[in-house]
């Protein structure tokens, strides 16, 4: 049998360290380190037993972490597998043959070996059912999930085939778990089991482009720690701290993704509490081990982790993300996002092409994050559809989403128009147990708007219709344009302001003090900025404080269309300063657009600084390059970066070289071409035909008057060959003769 390499397991025992001394998180390696000693520690309480990979890396020939390793595989679940396949690519050597053939056995045994389910699980299966056939390569009858018992060789194959498949459609659609705050961990770390333990290196290759394709996204859609709305698949209440106790001091779960932030990126998070941090990964959160245990892959490229991290900021993120379908076979564009990340805040909005049976039950379309300490740190809003008959505590941490709501978005700047139906537009569609959460508002939907913001914010003030909001220097102006009433005893830890109506629409502007002075200041502005609605038009105007024009007018969605299969576009009309924002059907949204990360017609570009990473997957495999990129005021031309102001060979554009006549040296001024005079010639004739035709110094006739004896020459030679009739009084006419004779001049010219 094809035998995996085990080598990292000697370098991990070597890396590990007494958790007293992991607290310096100032480096990958010791935050890794920390990970492996907590779940290498006592009471770990993990579920799916990840403390497993932990008690390894301390100790390889540790004989309960090994049975437990094999009781994950028996158990075959999606989630438990993968920590006892990882565990025996890294120490085969240390599994008992007995062991290694009661892991196979459940493994043949085991339908979803080669099945789909969710997106993630399809991942989770089909990687540890490829490792598994390729290190057994000579066994028959698997149970596959479809096409009845297979050899290893043709279960490989198929398995190598919908993995590849799924890779690629990244790059041309993106995924239906997009950026998934509980699931985007389960969607990496398949992918870095194949690239750590995959024999073929084509599938290796892809599987880097993978990881590449969603690090990239994370880091540009990151905001110190937490995913940046729009998102799907939130299961938990997203939290800036790895506390995992609620208001009465119960154990709760959080979303996943802040530990691998923390683990990559761990300056610009808040999750650096050691104490919570251990708490958290003992108790729900050892999944995270799963990245450390698998090290040939890390730390991510500095490109990535500087953009991770926060520098570059502000910018524009435009993307989109695909509908669920089996390897990626989902339609595109499902959700368009729009996201405004800054240093202090966030904003992130999105629009939908709806089909009420996909997955909208647990979609997050609408986020404001602002820089805090705090635990939370996230303004939402939404109209309760999806999840109508569910507590408010049920929905509120996973749906935020409501095809009767259509939001403008302007960088710091968010208009949000609702128009509610009294009955449900889309009764009985979509799968039944989603539509069990909301058929019982069928002939009363919930006509409200909710916005809901932490308590823990440092100031809140009410004002002319306004609510405002502190938090540090970060400043957030809420504006319900219908009557409004404030919850604080629903949710334990946010205040929710309730605003009835069929109609509605709320305004959110976001500043800070670095832009207004004082939170006073913010307030006065808002309140000063010009704010319209007409109501039977559905049509509100308001002019944030850089001066732009918002303008949103509602569409109507034509719902019916859902009943037929068809999509349904719910968007509204934007203008800002009289022009059309952003300009783009919805077909035409891209991929993933940033000025850091892009991806487009298959090729994927992260840059920042002077650091290009691209993955070319425009041919059969994707091509990896890294390039050094050009500092400020320099363009790249081929392979050098140049000055087009004064570049000879790339005048005002790349390869625009600039040409010399006789006698003479290109030159480039101002993006402009020009000449200078070699040594001892002369042009005398201001012609760029014949160039530099006089060998010395140019007869004093050939040069042009000059009206101003004393200033520069505009018309003549660079040396003074023009001036009054004779020297000024003192000067002997010999003495400025034979000046004018003995220099020779060089002349620059514009052509």
């Amino acid at each position: 049998m094809t035998r995996p390499g085990f080598a990292l397991a000697a370098l991990l025992v070597a890396l590990s360290s007494p958790l007293a001394h992991a607290q310096d998180f100032s480096t990958y390696e010791s935050r890794a380190d920390f990970v492996d000693d907590v779940l290498g520690g006592p009471d770990v309480l993990g579920s799916w037993g990840t403390y497993t990979l932990g008690r390894l890396a301390h100790d390889p020939d540790d004989a309960v972490a090994l049975e437990q390793a094999v009781a994950n595989v028996v158990r075959l679940d999606n989630q438990s597998v993968p920590i006892g396949t990882i565990a025996l690519g890294l120490y085969w050597d240390h599994f008992s043959p007995e062991q290694r053939q009661t892991m196979l056995d459940a493994m043949k045994s085991w339908r979803e070996v080669d099945g789909h389910g969710t997106e993630n699980h399809a991942l989770m299966q089909n990687a540890c059912g490829y490792l598994f056939t390729q290190w057994f390569p000579d066994e028959t009858n698997w149970t596959s999930n479809s096409m009845g018992p297979m050899d290893s060789g043709p279960l490989n194959a198929r398995i190598r085939g919908n993995l590849m498949q799924v890779a690629s459609s990244l790059f041309d659609k993106g995924y239906v778990e997009n950026l998934s705050s509980t699931y985007l961990l389960l969607h990496l770390y398949p992918w870095m089991m194949v690239r750590q333990f995959a024999d073929d290196e084509e599938l290796q290759n892809v599987a880097n482009a993978a990881i590449h394709f969603h690090l990239a996204n994370l880091a540009v859609n990151n905001f110190h720690g937490q995913v940046i709305s729009p998102f799907n698949r939130s299961n938990f209440q997203q939290q800036n701290t790895p506390h995992v106790h609620d208001a009465e001091g119960n154990h709760t779960q959080i979303p996943q993704v802040p530990f691998l932030s923390w683990l990559y990126w761990a300056e610009s998070t808040h999750f650096n509490d050691a104490e919570d941090l251990a708490d958290a990964i003992r108790r729900f959160h050892g999944h995270i081990g799963f990245f450390t245990s698998m090290r040939e892959w890390d730390p991510p490229p500095a490109v990535l982790t500087r953009i991770g991290a926060g520098e570059g900021v502000p910018y524009t993120v435009r993307s989109s993300a695909a509908d669920f379908g089996y390897w990626g076979a989902g339609d595109p564009h499902d959700n368009m996002r729009t996201v405004y990340r800054a240093d202090d805040y966030a904003v992130g909005t999105g629009f939908f092409r709806y089909v009420p049976g996909s997955f909208y039950i647990n979609y997050n379309n609408f986020g404001i994050l602002y820089e805090s300490e705090d635990k939370f740190n996230v303004v939402d809003l939404s109209q309760n559809y999806w999840m109508s008959d569910l507590g408010e505590d049920e929905r509120w941490p996973k749906c935020m989403n409501s095809p009767f709501q259509e939001d403008a978005h302007h960088e710091n700047t968010v208009i949000s128009l609702f128009n509610i139906p009294s009955t449900d537009p889309w009764r009985g569609l979509g799968r039944s147990d989603w539509v069990a959460n909301r058929d019982g508002h069928e002939d009363g939907l919930i006509q409200r708007t909710d916005i809901r913001y932490p308590n823990s914010v440092d100031e809140v003030v009410e004002r002319d219709g306004w609510v405002f909001l502190r938090e540090g220097d970060t400043f957030i102006g809420i504006r319900p344009l219908r009557e409004y009433t404030v919850n604080t005893g629903t949710l334990a830890e946010f205040t929710i302001l309730r605003s009835d109506g069929a109609t509605n629409a709320v305004v959110f502007e976001v500043g800070t003090a670095e832009e207004h002075g004082t939170f006073d200041a913010f307030q006065t502005t808002l309140e000063a900025n010009p704010l319209s609605v007409d109501w039977d038009d559905l049509t509100v105007e308001y002019t944030d404080s850089q001066g732009d024009v918002i303008r949103s007018r509602w569409v109507a969605p034509d719902y019916a269309l859902a009943g037929g299969g068809e999509r349904v576009l719910v968007r509204p009309e934007v203008w800002v300063d009289g022009e059309p924002e952003p300009g783009l059907a919805p077909l035409a949204w891209p991929l993933l657009e940033s000025p850091h990360v892009r991806l487009e017609s298959r090729v994927l570009r992260i840059e920042h600084g002077m650091e290009r990473l691209t993955v070319d997957w425009t041919g059969e495999q994707p091509v990896f390059l890294t390039e050094e990129l050009c500092e400020a005021g320099l363009t790249e031309c081929g392979e050098t970066c140049v000055d087009l102001s004064s570049a000879a060979d790339h005048c005002g554009a790349c390869d625009n070289a600039c040409a010399a006549p006789d006698h003479a040296q290109p030159s480039c001024a101002s993006g402009a071409c020009g000449f200078s005079c070699d040594d001892g010639w002369s042009d005398c004739n201001d012609s760029a035909a014949d160039g530099c035709e006089r060998e010395g110094a140019c007869p004093l006739g050939d040069a042009s008057p000059d009206p101003d004896p004393m200033g520069p020459v505009t018309g003549g030679c660079s040396c003074r060959a023009s001036g009054p009739s004779r020297p000024a009084s003192g000067w002997p006419l010999a003495l400025g003769l034979a000046a004018l004779f003995l220099v020779a001049p060089t002349r620059s010219r514009r052509r």
